[in-house]
């Protein structure tokens, strides 16, 4: 199985460090004097997005959300509530499901098929595990346990992939897995979104979004791909880290609605300049976060008039 480059995307190692950070927001330390965050607005950056999108893909539908799970701002929103197909991004309802119903604690064979599921999107699994588990009955289960608001199944019960989310949604399940479910559980969804392959076992290459636009960051992903005879369905979501130190801080889900007929690499390409886009506010907020972290603590190293 491929994985990404050491340049890319860095070793494995901080797959466990995510498990412990998604969704937390850290205190500050007391008696420390900490540098101001900058406020962003979501607004610029998601508009600069979609006209990455747009410039390749007229006519496309796009919904964003960015968050920091550090501080529980959004980074970049647009059409955030707004319903988009998952495509193979509901392959982790469908994991989540299959995890609880063997009480969050999969042994080896559990282990090996979700991980082929998740990391190489492998749709025969796929299509097992949603017979075995009733179908859309999975995602119903499923939004009811995370509370997704606007995640239904899809009307044909045998289409997976029409099941129908919200980027606010997508970035609900990630911060459940990061924070909500069990650690073993938990390792197994995140270590395979990390070894995701770049090419998918239907032959895909699933690089496109946030692994190509972002090189240089860690990050775990589930990409979705569908094609129907009046739409192309191409998403990318997935943790982003720009710091090693701040593993799985961000969030980030871009789905995609585009014209029939688009290419895979055209569209892929189109939604890779949306990601792209985004590297300067990830980068602005982790160094914001650094310079926050280089505090002094007032003890008895300081003058008494600086206490």
């Amino acid at each position: 199985m491929a994985t990404g480059t050491a340049a890319a995307h860095p070793g494995s190692a901080a797959v466990g460090v995510v498990t412990a950070t998604v969704g937390a927001v850290a205190p500050a330390a007391a008696g420390a004097t900490t540098a101001a965050a900058q406020p962003i607005s979501p607004n610029t950056p998601a508009q600069q997005m979609q006209n990455a999108i747009l410039a390749a893909e007229p006519g496309s539908r796009v919904g964003i959300d960015v968050v920091d799970t550090t501080t529980g701002t959004t980074l970049a929103g647009l059409n955030t509530d707004q319903q988009f197909y998952t495509a193979s991004v509901v392959k982790l309802l469908i994991a989540l499901d299959e995890l609880k119903s063997v009480n969050w604690q999969p042994d080896s064979d559990t282990t090996a098929l979700l991980s082929q599921m998740l990391s190489a999107s492998d749709d025969d699994i796929a299509d097992a595990l949603w017979d075995t588990g009733g179908g859309p009955d999975i995602v119903s289960r499923v939004a009811a346990d995370i509370g997704l608001g606007a995640t239904e199944p899809p009307d044909d019960p045998a289409q997976w992939g029409e099941t129908l989310t919200t980027p606010a949604d997508v970035v609900r399940i990630y911060r459940y897995i990061g924070s909500e479910i069990p650690q073993p559980a938990r390792d197994l969804i995140l270590t395979a979104l990390h070894r995701a392959s770049a090419t998918a076992a239907d032959g895909t290459d699933q690089y496109f979004g946030i692994p190509d636009a972002l090189i240089g960051t860690d990050w775990a992903i589930k990409q979705g791909w569908m094609t129907l005879d009046d739409s192309t369905t191409l998403n990318t979501t997935g943790l982003v880290s720009a710091d090693p130190a701040q593993p799985g801080r961000f969030v980030v889900v871009v789905l995609t609605t585009q014209p029939a007929g688009t290419a895979w690499t055209t569209g892929g390409a189109a939604v890779t300049a949306a990601v792209a886009a985004l590297r300067e506010t990830l980068a602005t907020t982790t160094a914001v976060a650094a310079a926050s972290t280089e505090t002094v603590t007032c003890s008895s190293i300081c003058p008494a008039s600086d206490r």
